[in-house]
């Protein structure tokens, strides 16, 4: 009938001529049904993939030159606890040692930098911490020692 009317122009069947004929609308229609796969997916993740704020920071400009030597200096380790499962942070500074995780220590820590600090003309305190420390830990150190009064913190990484 469409030979007699001419509707449609004659074409090749071209790779539909090949394979299995109940396995051709499946074929034509693989492109759509990737699409709709992806828009499923899309929407799934609406609204999961969030970002949310960390800690930010600037960090200065080098202050320290060849040769400037520290004033002040700590050493930072994990130390497995006794008893409980987990680590702690222990801070050795002056002859004396501090955890981290306790906020009495931290507080003792703190002034003892201070009373340092106020001392040292350099204003720079150098952390010899073990490549195990998480850096969160690093971080809350830092923060402690500028509110103690030191101006600048140098962290050195002990790897093994």
């Amino acid at each position: 009938m469409n030979e007699a009317w001419k509707w449609r122009p004659e074409r090749t069947e071209g790779i539909w001529r090949h394979g299995c004929a109940w396995a051709k609308p499946f074929t034509a229609a693989a492109p759509w049904i990737s699409l709709a796969l992806l828009m499923a997916t899309f929407a799934l993740a609406d609204g999961r993939l969030t970002s949310s704020p960390g800690t930010v920071f600037g960090l200065p400009a080098p202050a320290a030159r060849e040769g400037t030597e520290p004033g002040l200096a700590a050493i930072m380790m994990p130390v497995a606890r006794e008893g409980a499962a987990g680590r702690e942070t222990m801070v050795f500074f002056d002859d004396a040692r501090y955890s981290l995780d306790d906020d009495a220590s931290r507080e003792a820590l703190r002034e003892r930098i201070g009373a340092r600090a106020a001392a040292d003309a350099t204003g720079t305190m150098l952390v010899l911490a073990d490549a195990r420390v998480p850096a969160g830990d690093m971080i809350l150190f830092a923060g402690l020692a500028r509110e103690a009064g030191v101006v600048y913190v140098e962290i050195a990484e002990r790897r093994e």
